[in-house]
């Protein structure tokens, strides 16, 4: 509750100042139970994804992306907390070798620079990741019985079923963007 009242009143007192004719600098795009995500995460995310696919990371980002990007990171946060929950263990050696994977991307230094991440912020990210790859493994292994080959149209769909509903588990404020 603290860290939700600390990211609206910066919020707040950013947008005062935007009224004064400043530039805002942050703004809360959501809130996940007690977790906020920020907008610039969602900026980060996006340009962590213009990275991976080759693109300049500055490239815009449409509305539309701005918005699929916030729903992933709700998503996100909401299987950290229940890995969290259920003392998941990530697998360091597969943090590693992402990390290794990452670090021949071109404009990564540029990406952990622009947004002031150290490599342990860096790895953070990584492993949060890796979080929502080992817990949809882990849901469609319970889904369907090893050796059940499902097209990957079924298997996306069962995915999507189940974050909806894990969306309705958690208590989620979804604010404007930007």
């Amino acid at each position: 509750m603290v860290m939700y009242r600390t990211a609206l009143a910066l919020t707040l007192l950013l947008l005062s100042g935007a009224a004064a004719g400043q530039t805002i600098i942050e703004s809360v795009a959501a809130k996940v139970n007690q977790t906020v995500i920020t907008y610039s995460e969602i900026l980060q995310e996006g340009a962590l994804l213009n990275i991976e696919n080759g693109l300049p990371m500055q490239t815009p980002l449409s509305k539309e992306l701005r918005e699929k990007i916030l729903d992933t990171l709700i998503v996100r946060t909401i299987l950290s907390l229940e890995a969290r929950e259920r003392s998941l263990p990530v697998n360091e050696q597969a943090v590693t070798e992402m990390l290794a994977t990452y670090e021949k991307l071109p404009f990564l230094s540029e990406f952990l620079t622009a947004f002031e991440l150290t490599p342990l912020e860096f790895r953070m990210i990584v492993k949060k990741r890796l979080v929502v790859r080992l817990m949809t493994d882990e849901f469609l292994k319970r889904k369907f019985k090893t050796g059940d080959v499902r097209p990957e149209e079924e298997r996306n769909k069962a995915v999507e079923e189940w974050f909806t509903t894990l969306r309705k588990k958690h208590r989620i404020i979804n604010y404007t963007l930007p």
